[in-house]
């Protein structure tokens, strides 16, 4: 499941099984369909029997899995047309609803599923309509004046909303949402956004998350100054999650003569997730506490939050679980003689990117994290990051999943071994997430640890010749902007000091460039799949969840 061969089997078989049916209500067709299904049932017990009889060979064929998919999906045409879905209670079938509505990996999807459910009887759409929950999520993607979203928003009545406006969209063709034309050209005026928002904070009390993707300034201070001003008011506000990206110029601000905004206007007790790209607010004025996401991103320094007040944003959430700092982070200054590194226990994802080297260092010597299980380096380019590698060595025991974007490290013999200790620290490293980086930081993976004096009193019986395998859990490689020959390669490496990858990922994005040469050599190793932009992936969701033992936290 996942490839585009299987989606375009998918396709393909529900075209060919359309073109054979009669038209609805025209014959009956039950007592083939249960038949059709039952025997599908039967052939995919056949395979699954065939694989527990070949063992874990038949596991990491994706030829199996394939065919297993193929089986499941025929049956499934059978068996829902002899499903009597009308004949259940109103609340059941409202209930299937909301589990097809929320249970898409996207925005988009969650949005094309509820168009689709309201299309089908009079009957499903009189139950969709009457459900203000299904209604509750709104993404504004609709040209203005926003006819759809504000009718979705409409429906909603009193549930508590989640608001999406003008993410980019990958198959948007237009002018206006394309983020590559110079911020001038942007639909959103700061006229347009009041007229927007003064609708939005009719309901300010119900909003849950607001998600806020613009091209330039005005737009995004509209949204802060009409918050600031709800809250000054009198209205209460509620709102759990806030992110607000401001895609144009990063590092284009605005002159002295703009006071920035008092988050909420104070009313931030609810807040448990925020992050800002390209945008500031009023660090000292702005209470933040018990948050468990703080994603900061491309906010100039001057901008940003002196030291102190980093430290004591961080103080005031110990049970931070995810801490993001991508071109974004505290003001520089003197180290304290009785400075104290700040313990964040409950950090489970940590990003850190587009700083230099000793700025990296300066940051990650701030906290300690000893349960970070998600780690991403990116945007480390310029100089070598040698020296970061050696300082974080041996503080993430517990790491899972590893992203390495566009990160320097030096080819000699001391950055090697560097990058081959930092491996060496990480035992249950499963998920590797690489892209735009030099190939001799990925070949480290593969080399022999004892060569560089690591593990030369362990003895294993596990790998061929008794040799000792970097990252030994590895699993899954996602990729992107790498040569796909290199990547078979690798794998096949990987494969032959017997720590064998079970699926290989390239997002939806890049996908094209993989030649059906290189796409036939990876799967000759390990299964490709594609990983659909935006979204996690199966292994990424179960990383999440459970422990070194395979057990769920």
């Amino acid at each position: 499941m996942g490839t585009a061969d299987y989606k375009r089997r998918q396709e393909f078989l529900m075209r060919d099984h359309l073109k054979k049916l009669p038209p609805p209500g025209t014959i009956d067709t039950s007592t083939k369909d249960l038949s059709m299904s039952t025997m599908f049932t039967h052939k995919m017990a056949q395979v699954q029997h065939l694989i527990q009889r070949q063992g874990s060979a038949a596991n990491d064929d994706p030829r199996y899995a394939y065919l297993y998919d193929d089986m499941r999906f025929k049956r499934n045409i059978f068996y829902w047309r002899n499903f009597r879905m009308n004949d259940l209670p109103p609340e059941i079938i409202t209930h299937i609803f909301r589990i097809a509505a929320w249970s898409t990996s996207t925005p988009a999807e969650g949005t094309h599923i509820r168009l689709l459910l309201t299309s089908v009887c009079a009957k499903w759409r009189r139950l969709m309509i009457e459900d203000c929950t299904l209604w509750s999520a709104i993404w504004f993607r609709d040209p203005p004046p926003y006819e759809r979203s504000l009718e979705w928003f409409k429906r909603a009545g009193g549930a508590p909303l989640d608001i999406r406006i003008n993410e980019h969209d990958a198959d948007w063709k237009s002018k206006d949402d394309d983020w590559r034309y110079k911020e001038d050209d942007h639909r959103f005026t700061t006229e347009q956004m009041e007229e927007l928002m003064d609708k939005l904070l009719v309901k300010v009390s119900q909003i849950r998350m607001l998600v806020l993707v613009v091209d330039n300034w005005p737009p995004a201070l509209v949204v802060l100054d009409k918050l600031q001003e709800a809250a000054y008011a009198g209205k209460a506000i509620n709102m759990e999650r806030l992110e607000i990206h401001r895609m144009g110029q990063p590092l284009v601000w605005l002159g002295p003569g703009r006071t920035p905004a008092v988050l909420f206007g104070g009313q931030t007790r609810a807040l448990k997730y925020l992050c800002l790209s390209g945008v500031h607010i009023d660090w000292n004025a702005t209470p933040l506490n018990n948050l468990s996401t703080i994603d900061l991103r491309k906010i100039a320094m001057n901008a940003s939050p002196t030291l102190n007040r980093f430290r004591e944003i961080l103080l005031a959430c110990p049970r931070l679980q995810k801490l993001s700092l991508d071109g974004a982070g505290p003001q520089p200054s003197a180290k304290k003689p009785d400075h104290i590194p700040i313990d964040l226990p409950h950090l489970k994802v940590l990003v850190i990117g587009g700083f230099s080297m000793l700025y990296s260092c300066y940051i990650l010597s701030q906290f300690k994290a000893p349960n970070v299980r998600d780690l991403t380096l990116m945007n480390l380019t310029g100089e070598d990051y040698t020296s970061l590698i050696a300082a974080i060595t041996g503080r993430y025991r517990e790491l899972r999943l590893l992203t390495l974007y566009t990160v320097n490290i030096s080819p000699t013999e001391g950055g090697m071994k560097a990058m081959v200790k930092f491996l060496y620290a990480m035992p249950f490293l499963s998920y590797l997430r690489i892209a735009s980086t030099k190939w001799h930081v990925i070949d480290a993976f593969n080399e022999d640890p004892r060569e560089y004096g690591f593990g030369r009193d362990t003895v294993t019986q596990s790998f061929p010749q008794n040799r000792q395998v970097l990252c030994p859990k590895l699993q899954t490689i996602e990729f992107q902007q790498l040569s796909g020959t290199k990547i078979a390669e690798w794998a096949a490496r990987r494969k032959e000091l017997g720590a064998p990858l079970r699926r290989a990922y390239v997002n939806s994005p890049y996908v094209s460039k993989v030649t059906a040469k290189e796409a036939e050599m990876i799967q000759q190793v390990v299964g490709l799949f594609i990983a659909p932009l935006g979204s996690t992936t199966p292994e990424e969701r179960a990383l999440a969840t459970c422990d070194r033992y395979g057990e769920t936290i």
